[in-house]
């Protein structure tokens, strides 16, 4: 392979090519300012953005986080039935509460069912000798007041100690010399990575973390911050362990080194037992006696702790307010029924989505996905809105909808910031008025929408969410940071996306052909650049992996509307003679690993889903933690996409080399021995099976 910085013949050719390109985008450019208003005609537009209310998705958003939304546990059956309620005032039809159990044994694919965790009392008070009597100082952490300050998982007990600061705590190396046994112990790592070292090996006697925010220009600025803590929902050693502040800790800190002895008493009342997750679910049923099976489904999580107003009350919040908006609208006459069902689900996160699909009696059904989580951050949390597409291995004309959707936001609420006067400029009374400058991408892993993506269901879709958000998974992800304009956005987004799915005919094929034909002349320009850096082999493999992956996007149209063969071959020999327009050749041979692997149907599931990892049970975590290909970093990529992307190109055709080039092609350029490795530890497992 060759470095990244060279310049392959191949790619020189293809930018030779450029100016040739540059003449189409010219012939193209009357189509600059089409909108979609093409695909969604703006009467009905307004009527969706006259009824979507950022106040009302606000004041549904108040109640949920006031929650502390465990999994299976009281407070979040609490906030289902506040959903469930207002899917019923909403007139919304099916409206009724899905169980799965909680049991820490029943397998959904490749998910374990993680025990019911409740707590009920939960207290870390500093303790001073007063007259020969322990007597309450300070309190340093409240499960009443703020449940976060109690990390998940924790199990119940009791304990007085001296504090000692370990550090991060996660190596051996660590500990010689400091006494650790009956004392809790300081540190700034999560409690699950250090539980069975500090507390199982040495004997601590409980843990309190000051574990940093997600990483981001953020990250460790605000002293105040109280992250999300976890234990593990499979415990080998049973603790408890309490989150406080960095700023907090750094007290703490200063004490301890000037000599003071800092004395604690932590009492937990908490335990697992089995239960019932609780999840809510709702439709708007089709009225086409030949569609109305098809779905189009949206979702989100109801988990996470209190407060946990954008992650992730706003995305359940703003799937509400499409249910409520769509299904006023069909009420009042104003539009018809769908001709597919448009079904909303509030599961917990990642689990809650594998168990629906797994025990789901078609999958087939589901269309496309619109998943939301984080869609309401206000400018103090300095998010930034973002629309992802999906994966490549997953290709669909969707993403295009999607993006010229979130174009056509931006465009008008940017203009309407600027003091123009337009007709959708979707802010709320109560919110801002900033535009939503809302950013289009690939894949973007870390919620649900994964477990839809994923090889064995691959229904595409779109997600909606912010990132960064400085507040995420701490005790000021609060309800105050939550902008009213936003949840607007968001819920207008979805519906229309929605809503354009849910009737797409024969009669929409012509512009959603026009909208990707307008895109792939944009992204073949960004593919001339792209590949600049890359070597003759890996121009090649990317340039024809780029072509491929927009004749499946044509492709995909088939599943919602017959595309008439005139228009379809058409749309083929477009792509076909900018193909040859731009002179890309076949791939050469290259030596290396031509197995082919295909999945065991038996295996339902990505290898990673929410406090239970699949590959690192069946693997050996140890042996997981060896691979390459997880750890890995390419310049487009993470190596969790790397690994989640690796298994949904298995498909009985591609070879090793073949998926190889399909992760440089999204991710970036990775050695085909690492790909190699991560399918032969698959295979190990049973997940994938050689092909003879």
């Amino acid at each position: 392979m060759r470095n990244s910085h060279q310049t392959g013949a191949l790619a020189i050719r293809f930018h030779n090519h450029a100016a040739r390109l540059l003449s189409l985008l010219a012939l193209f450019a009357m189509d600059a300012g089409a909108d979609i208003r093409e695909l969604v005609p703006e009467s009905v537009l307004l009527q969706i953005a006259a009824e979507v209310s950022g106040e009302e998705a606000k004041r549904n958003l108040d109640a949920l986080t006031l929650e502390h939304r465990m999994r299976a546990s009281r407070q979040f059956d609490a906030a289902t039935a506040h959903v469930t309620g207002k899917l019923e005032q909403y007139g919304l039809d099916e409206a009724r509460i899905l169980r799965y159990p909680a049991d820490g044994q029943t397998m959904f694919g490749t998910q374990k069912s993680r025990p019911a965790w409740n707590a009920s009392f939960a207290e870390l008070w500093e303790i001073k000798h007063v007259e020969g009597r322990p007597a309450r100082v300070r309190r340093l952490a409240d499960w009443n007041s703020m449940p976060l300050s109690l990390a998940q998982d924790s199990l119940g007990g009791e304990a007085q100690g001296l504090l000692i600061d370990i550090g991060t705590g996660t190596s051996p190396d660590e500990y010689p010399g400091r006494e650790v046994k009956g004392k809790l112990v300081l540190t700034s790592s999560q409690p699950e990575d250090i539980v069975d070292l500090a507390v199982g090996r040495y004997g601590a006697a409980g843990i309190v973390s000051y574990a940093a925010n997600q990483r981001s220009a953020w990250w460790k600025e605000d002293e105040r911050l109280v992250r999300w803590g976890h234990i593990g929902s499979f415990p080998v050693t049973r603790s408890f362990a309490f989150m406080i502040s960095l700023g907090e800790a750094r007290k703490l800190q200063r004490r301890l080194a000037a000599g003071e002895e800092i004395l604690l008493h932590a009492r937990v009342e908490a335990a697992h037992s089995s239960g019932e997750y609780a999840f809510a679910e709702a439709a708007i049923a089709g009225r086409d006696s030949r569609l109305k099976e098809d779905e189009i489904l949206l979702t989100c999580h109801l988990d996470h702790p209190r407060p946990g107003a954008n992650d992730n009350a706003s995305g359940c919040v703003a799937i509400l307010e499409v249910a409520r908006s769509l299904m006023s609208l069909v009420d009042e006459g104003i539009l018809p029924r769908p001709s597919r069902t448009i079904r909303f689900l509030w599961p917990a996160e990642i689990e809650g989505s594998m168990m629906y699909l797994v025990r789901h009696p078609d999958t087939a059904r589901i269309k496309a996905n619109i998943h939301m989580d984080m869609v309401g951050g206000g400018p103090d949390t300095k998010a930034v809105f973002r629309i992802s597409g999906g994966p490549m291995s997953v290709p669909s004309f969707i993403s295009d909808l999607g993006f010229e959707v979130g174009r056509f936001v931006n465009a008008e609420t940017e203009a309407f910031a600027s003091g123009a006067e337009v007709d959708f400029p979707l802010d709320a009374p109560e919110g801002g008025k900033e535009p939503l400058l809302a950013l289009m991408e690939g894949i973007d892993m870390g919620s649900d929408h994964d477990v839809f993506r994923e090889g064995t269901w691959k229904i595409p879709g779109l997600y909606l969410h912010d990132w960064p958000d400085r507040y995420i998974h701490t005790n000021f992800d609060t309800a105050a940071m939550i902008d009213p304009t936003k949840l607007r956005r968001a819920a207008f987004i979805g519906a229309v996306n929605a809503w354009f799915l849910a009737n797409m005919s024969e009669s929409d094929v012509s512009p959603v052909l026009s909208l990707l034909r307008r895109n792939f002349l944009r992204r073949s320009g960004d593919l001339l650049e792209r590949l600049e850096s890359l070597g003759d082999t890996d121009a090649a493999a990317v340039a024809r992996i780029h072509f491929d992956v927009e004749r499946l996007k044509i492709q995909s149209i088939a599943e919602f509307a017959a595309v008439p063969q005139a228009e379809l071959a058409a749309a083929l020999v477009f792509v076909r003679e900018l193909e040859t327009l731009l002179g890309v050749p076949g791939v050469p041979e290259v030596a290396g690993d031509s197995l082919v692997y295909e999945r065991n149907p038996e295996v339902k599931g990505p290898m990673t889903a929410f406090g239970y990892s699949y590959i690192a049970d069946k693997y050996g975590s140890d042996r997981y933690a060896a691979l390459t290909l997880p750890a890995y970093r390419g310049t487009h990529g993470s190596g969790g996409e790397y690994a989640y992307e690796t298994l949904n190109l298995v498909d009985g055709q591609r070879t090793v080399i073949d998926i190889r080039n399909w992760l440089t092609a999204e991710l970036g350029p990775i050695p085909v021995a690492y790909v190699g490795e991560y399918l032969a530890a698959l295979e190990s497992v049973g997940v994938i099976r050689r092909q003879p």
